[in-house]
């Protein structure tokens, strides 16, 4: 099976909280739109480094994790909202090199209600977990 990449905004979520609000105009919510690879051995979300200071998250400082590079830490950030169509979630970043491929993990996808299709490859949409 190939690889499944999906068309994902992330968020600045304390600029899209202060837009709820009515503090902000949505046009002021620093957001960035990617191809992101969708990888379901992934917890969470992330970023390169470039988007994640184009977003302005600030970071939270390394935490132990493992990666496919074995046990070792991750910088992560603040809560990010991200968006994929019609469903919405909010989770950490991982903060990943400059110029690396944007990854959806699977934190986000069972909060969206996604399920991927080992078939096709696809996204499949079902009742989402969290609202």
């Amino acid at each position: 099976m190939g690889h499944t990449y999906v068309k994902a905004t992330f968020l600045n979520a304390v600029d899209y909280v202060q837009y709820l609000e009515g503090g902000r105009k949505i046009e002021d919510v620093k957001k960035v739109e990617v191809k992101a690879l969708v990888d379901t051995g992934a917890t969470f979300p992330a970023l390169p480094k470039e988007i994640i200071a184009e977003l302005a998250l600030p970071m939270l400082g390394e935490h132990p994790a493992e990666t496919a590079e074995g046990v070792g830490k991750v910088e992560l950030t603040a809560n990010a909202i991200i968006k994929i169509d019609d469903r919405i979630a909010q989770s950490p970043i991982i903060a990943r090199p400059k110029g690396t491929t944007p990854l959806i993990g699977v934190v986000v996808l069972e909060q969206m209600g996604y399920k991927m299709d080992p078939t096709t490859g696809k996204l499949i949409k079902g009742l989402p977990l969290m609202l």
